[in-house]
């Protein structure tokens, strides 16, 4: 996790449950992922999220991207 200017770059799998998308990092951290940006294509995918933390497990994200790294 990169934090810069209150802003954060999260990388894991997202997942859709019942409080909307959820991204799971390698460490097993799970964020609540708000946003307006739809990304229904990407879940089940390895993705980047950039965003502003907004609570104690919650980001709100200006941008969703799939991760290209290799594991």
């Amino acid at each position: 996790m990169v934090v810069s200017s209150g802003r954060i770059r999260v990388s894991g799998m997202l997942s859709r449950g019942r409080r909307g998308m959820i991204l799971t990092t390698k460490a097993d951290e799970v964020w609540i992922v708000e946003g307006e940006e739809v990304a229904d294509d990407l879940i089940g995918s390895k993705v980047i999220v950039e965003g502003v933390v907004a609570g104690m497990d919650r980001l709100r994200a200006d941008w969703i991207g799939a991760d290209s790294h290799p594991s």
